[in-house]
């Protein structure tokens, strides 16, 4: 896979500088370029130092790289290379009645180049897994697989592009075409280098090369896949199952199960890395955050109002962001870099930061009325219980369940989760402006994500159409709350604040104990008070941890002097308070 020494056949035109696309993703750069196809000149140059004739479109300057910088290690996936590995000896030369007739036209338009007499494969299959770098790493047989899981998630596609290397269509007997599709995401990367060959009433053949990158781990895993079969015999397979057989036929996604694997190889190498961003290492609580040593651990007792022990001091107004004093010499570092990064790009970086912590923050938020579904996971063969308006009765422990006796539901859990959101919500208004709006896009697709998994895996709901009418409930329901608790929050009234919460988390029930309302207001303001009192630092990290509610049930049932001792033109008789005074009105 290397250039024979030389270097490129050709001049770059028009400007490559300009054409290419780069993205940074955690030390490991993409670069793709994409150019109109190569003049006369430039493809004569190619010809002369390939040996062979090269196809009738011919994108000689696009290319696709990854290199990780640290470690010098790189793989690039180019025109001129590929075509490099195109057997050159006429071993391989697939025959068919037009070869020759082909072969005749192709070396009268470039009758200029009387060297190429030699023959070839004509298809130009090539066996090209990408160019390496000279130095670094390099990649060893392995066994582990690209993890197909991971590539499935719902995650964001931070950057995608598609790369044409070349392209032939033998002479109206097929199609030959060799591509490029990348796509980078907060926590990894994907490269697909496919060709195809269709050679009408022969042969139909796929080699693909994949590269995985996961920047986490820094490894990367290197897969090369060669299928073929018969014409016919994938024409059969198409017909048999009712299927537009030309228009498959032009489409290798939909023959690529089709044709049976010829050669297999998979190769990896680990990519040195220095330090992560917080959103791609495993999620842990604020309490247990590096942030704070346990030797550096507030009392139990703090003076600031906060819903967890380890609350930083607040920021002064008009001074630059600074990770708090306690945080260690490297961590402490790496923040300010990253705080300085998010200063001169923030639309660039803030959409990677903002994913992976509000992927944590909506996994704590989901955790504090979390339930289980023992009929779904297997553990009770009987029927699911059902509450009195029809909904599936779970399993749930803990605060909201046990003692305020809400019914362990979707729609409870919803609801809790949703209060939690709207804190954060709150104190995300505060970012900057051009900061805020993605942190709550992010937060609230996390949350929907996490709400459609539930559906499917405790509710069963595998139905898409009927999952989409419950979210579009959900949003409905996030709007209507967030119009309600504002209001309480604006106007300072525990009791309209109350009221929001009687309608959205106890479905506006009757019988409701008046101190449960009065519990969760308290606990929503001690709440928001310690957000108000937090750096900005410890929240983008994702590391926070809400507090225990219960506290603020007893402090609400608690009697005050005030509520024992008798006022004026009162007396106390069996136990209850009778009033003696008479009416303005001077009633008897």
């Amino acid at each position: 896979m290397a250039r024979n020494g030389q270097g490129r056949p050709n001049e770059p035109y028009p400007s490559t500088v300009s054409a290419g696309n780069i993205i940074t993703q955690l030390g490991f750069k993409v670069t793709t370029r994409k150019l109109p196809i190569l003049k006369a000149e430039p493809i004569e140059s190619m010809t002369a130092m390939l040996g062979i004739t090269p196809p009738e479109m011919i994108f000689g300057d696009n290319m696709v790289s990854i290199e990780h910088v640290a470690s010098g290690w790189g793989v690039e996936f180019n025109t001129f290379d590929a075509l490099d590995r195109v057997d050159k000896t006429g071993g391989s030369m697939l025959q068919v009645a037009h070869s020759k007739e082909w072969q005749s036209t192709r070396e009268k338009k470039h009758e200029g180049i009387t060297e190429i007499v030699k023959p070839f494969d004509w298809s130009y299959s090539t066996d090209y897994k990408g160019t390496l770098h000279a130095k670094g790493p390099r990649f060893e047989p392995s066994t582990s697989p690209i993890p197909l899981d991971l590539l499935k998630r719902p995650d964001p596609i931070l950057f995608f592009d598609e790369v044409m290397l070349y392209e032939d269509e033998m002479a109206d007997n097929g199609i030959t075409l060799l591509s490029c599709k990348i796509r980078v995401m907060p926590c990894r990367l994907l490269l697909l280098c496919r060709f195809f060959m269709r050679l009408d009433n022969v042969l139909l053949r796929i080699r693909d090369t994949r590269v995985y990158v996961d920047f986490e781990s820094g490894e990367v895993i290197r897969e090369y896949v060669a299928k073929e079969e018969r014409y016919e015999a994938v024409r059969q397979k198409l017909a048999m199952k009712g299927q537009d057989v030309p228009a498959q036929l032009r489409d290798p996604n939909n023959l690529n199960d089709l044709l049976p694997i010829v050669e297999k190889s998979l190769e990896r190498l680990l990519a040195r890395i220095t330090s992560l961003p917080p959103f791609c290492r495993p999620s842990r609580p604020f309490s247990q955050s590096p942030l704070l040593p346990s030797s550096q651990q507030p009392a139990e007792k703090s003076s600031s109002p906060s819903p967890q022990q380890p609350i930083p001091p607040a920021q002064e107004e008009n001074t630059p962001s600074t990770p708090p004093n306690n945080v260690s010499f490297v961590r402490r570092a790496a923040l300010k870099v990253a705080g300085k990064v998010r200063e001169t790009a923030p639309v660039t970086t803030e959409t990677y930061i903002a994913y992976g912590a509000c992927d944590a923050l909506v996994k704590e938020c989901a955790r504090q009325a979390d339930y289980t579904m023992p009929q779904m996971e297997g553990k009770d063969r009987g029927e699911i219980p059902r509450s009195k308006n029809g909904e599936d009765l779970g399993v749930g422990q803990g605060w909201w369940y046990e003692v305020l006796g809400l019914p362990p539901t979707f729609n409870t859990w919803s609801q809790v989760t949703f209060l939690h959101m709207y804190l954060l919500t709150v104190r995300i208004r505060a970012f900057p402006s051009t900061h805020a709006p993605t942190w709550h896009q992010h937060l609230l697709d996390h949350f929907f994500y996490t709400a459609e998994d539930r559906m499917v895996r405790l509710h069963g709901m595998n139905v898409r159409s009927v999952r989409n009418k419950n979210l579009k409930d959900l949003f409905m329901q996030w709007r209507g709350l967030l119009a309600g608790y504002d209001e309480g929050l604006a106007k300072g009234e525990d009791a309209v604040l109350a009221t929001a919460l009687w309608r959205n988390v106890f479905g506006a029930n009757e019988d409701v104990d008046l101190t449960f309302l009065a519990a969760i207001v308290s606990y929503m303001r001690e709440v928001l008070a310690g957000l108000d009192h937090m750096d900005d630092y410890v929240l983008v990290t994702g590391e926070f941890k809400f507090g225990d509610p219960a506290g603020h049930l007893q402090e609400v049932q608690a009697q005050t002097r005030t509520m024992t001792t008798p006022v004026e033109g009162e007396t106390q008789s069996g136990g209850g308070r009778q009033i003696q005074a008479e009416s303005k009105a001077g009633r008897p």
